[in-house]
């Protein structure tokens, strides 16, 4: 998917998807970096409005973005953007959706499926040998068109920007329901220099930046998709601290949507453990309480004294209705 048209999703196609698998190329895209927006506006003041130097000062910047982007990249290297960013769509459709979402590791165990991942373009025969193997009437691919760390320079904070393609297809005939591009950024909150400097103490820093804007982005996918994003919050890695019940709902989702596929749990379970799930992460308590057993009432032992038929606690016993 390397042309990448808009098509607006039409809500009523939703009626006609029952299973979805979301799929990205098995090439691994590379990170760009550009923080040197402010160094270079200040060199260009100062070498004035002469071409060679100026040409000669480009020259310079283009390298040490280039040398920047390899730095980057290098510690970067165990991530895959698309996978990363397509596991953070799955489990938010989970959530938020009605589809049965395949699990984004049940794609890669696939050999067939993956073969054809690396196929472009892919033909309707090659989406419906996708569709017989994952199961599926409908397939999602998402391909990173780039993404990375972006200094809009005049001394402003530096920003994770991510831009991806989206593409729906039906399989039973290649019929394209939904395409789009979506881009979007995310500001870090400290200057450039102290950003850079930390990143090299610390690569983790890098990727909470970046899951952030993988975030914003697969937010707009569902938004795109008509699909109601009001309880998403509750995926989010800090929402269960100080609740008395901490529950990492995104791992616990993929756990039980997993059991889904694997035919371990029927749909109607499926749905109704999801329910649970989701009411407990939330702190309320339909839908999972047990059930409070009642003690059985004891019936009242009859004993017989002189003088006329009395109860165990001395007093006369009820009339008998006959």
């Amino acid at each position: 998917m390397t042309d990448t048209y808009q098509k607006p999703y039409r809500k009523e196609n939703s009626q006609y998807i029952h299973d979805l698998a979301i799929l990205h190329p098995a090439v691994l895209p590379e990170m760009t970096v550009n923080v040197r927006a402010d160094e270079q506006f200040l060199s260009t003041l100062l070498t004035g409005p002469a071409i060679i130097p100026q040409i000669m000062l480009r020259l310079a910047f283009l390298t040490e973005n280039q040398e920047d982007s390899m730095i980057f990249n290098e510690m970067f290297f165990d991530v895959n953007i698309g996978e990363v960013f397509c596991e953070n769509l799955n489990t938010k459709l989970q959530l938020c959706s009605r589809f049965g979402i395949v699990p984004q590791e049940g794609i890669t165990k696939n050999k067939v499926v993956w073969k054809l991942l690396e196929k472009e373009p892919k033909g309707l025969g090659d989406y419906r040998t996708i569709g017989i193997e994952l199961g599926v009437d409908t397939v999602l691919e998402i391909e990173v068109l780039s993404y990375g760390i972006k200094d809009p320079g005049i001394f402003s904070d530096p920003h994770a920007i991510l831009n991806i393609g989206a593409k729906m297809i039906r399989v039973a005939d290649g019929m394209v329901l939904w395409e789009d591009v979506i881009y979007a950024k995310s500001r870090i909150e400290m200057d450039t220099i102290d950003f850079v400097d930390t990143v090299y103490a610390d690569v983790t820093i890098l990727k909470k930046e970046i899951e952030k804007v993988i975030d914003i982005v697969s937010e707009e996918c569902l938004v795109r998709l008509g699909i109601d994003t009001h309880n998403t919050y509750i995926l989010g890695k800090g929402y269960s601290e100080g609740k008395k019940e901490k529950i990492d709902l995104p791992k616990k989702l993929n756990q039980l949507n997993n059991m889904r596929y694997d035919s371990l749990i029927t749909n109607r379970d499926y749905k109704e453990k999801k329910r649970e799930l989701v009411d407990r992460a939330m702190g309320r308590k339909t839908g999972y309480k047990k059930k409070r057993k009642v003690p059985p009432v004891k019936e009242q032992k009859r004993v017989i004294i002189k003088g006329g038929e009395k109860t165990k606690s001395g007093l006369p016993p009820l009339p008998r209705r006959d």
